[in-house]
């Protein structure tokens, strides 16, 4: 009998995919998540500082960037590998197969090659998830892990559960099996990730580790939670809950005024060397308004002046 997850689908679920949908559906081809690859190159950022900070990595988000831009920055070697790795795992999202193993073995060489000595194999020995330094799940005995995870990978391919459920109650699963000697939740995240990203390509760039990252003991309370139910329920919620609320965040309609803001930003995006003026025509006000909104930037923190007056360049901060 083929492998079927064990999981009931409740009220509070059918709420939240329902929420879930109605913000993609605000999502425009043309909104910036969709099309600004300036806007990608930030969210990817926060996505892996925050992914790798959930597994102890202490570099902050200026160090990663600097990382990602092909800069030198201090750190330890196996922390600046850890972002090197997830960036190109990240890469592979475009060229991947959701219900491939090897495409998911694959992704576990790029994110821990050089980090652990199984990279790219299932492990050879037993495991645990831990919330620090505490034990919340024994994985799966290292003999069955190719057998679950193939029955996994079937029951995904097969379902005919809507994606964005499904793609929830795997992440669960995976986590559950932990197949890997190390990276299981960094993987795990990722592979959600793409899952996302073949139901709605704009999800590619939702940088739902951020906000995992923000409730990471809810997020190990949930998997514990489910863990001791025997049904994923409570980590589908939890999960369904960190998308929704990653979503407001670009599907939520902007005042006039916070869109003249991100269009400033994403003119000096552009135009490291742009004057006012010229920005004042872009956004077609006056320059005295330009001034105001760089001003509120400039104090916000999310807009920087590099340089002379004259001569120097403005920096987004991401």
């Amino acid at each position: 009998m083929p492998y079927e997850p064990p999981f009931n689908r409740n009220d509070r679920i059918a709420q939240l995919c329902m929420e879930v949908a109605e913000l993609v559906g605000m999502v425009s081809p043309q909104a910036d998540l969709a099309a600004s690859p300036m806007l990608h190159h930030e969210l990817r950022i926060k996505t892996i500082h925050s992914s790798l900070l959930i597994e102890g990595n202490s570099l902050t988000e200026e160090a990663v960037t600097a990382i990602l831009d092909g800069r030198r920055v201090l750190g330890s070697a196996r922390d600046i590998r850890e972002v090197e790795n997830a960036k190109r795992a990240y890469d592979l999202i475009p060229e991947l197969d959701p219900y491939s193993l090897e495409d998911l073995l694959k992704a576990h060489r790029a994110m821990m090659e050089g980090l652990v000595a199984e990279a790219g194999r299932f492990r050879s020995g037993n495991v645990g998830v831990f919330d620090g330094d505490r034990l919340i799940h024994a994985g799966t005995p290292a003999a069955y892990v190719p057998e679950v995870m193939a029955d996994i990978f079937s029951w995904l391919e097969a379902t005919d559960m809507h994606p964005l459920l499904a793609s929830c109650v795997f992440h669960f699963e995976f986590e559950f099996a932990h197949p890997f000697a190390d990276g299981n939740g960094r993987v795990g995240r990722l592979w959600h990730t793409l899952l996302l990203s073949r139901w709605r390509p704009v999800l590619a760039w939702l940088p739902v580790e951020s906000t995992i990252r923000q409730r990471q003991a809810g997020y190990y309370a949930a998997f514990a939670k489910s863990d001791a139910a025997g049904s994923s329920e409570a980590f589908v919620e939890f999960m369904l809950e960190a998308i929704r609320d990653s979503l407001r965040l670009f599907a939520a309609p902007q005042s006039s005024r916070e869109l003249n803001l991100e269009n400033a930003l994403a003119y000096f995006r552009a135009h490291p060397a742009g004057s006012v003026s010229a920005l004042a025509v872009k956004l077609g006000c006056s320059k005295r308004s330009a001034e105001r909104l760089v001003a509120e930037l400039k104090k916000d923190g999310r807009l920087i002046r590099e340089g002379s007056t004259r001569s120097g360049t403005w920096r987004v901060r991401p």
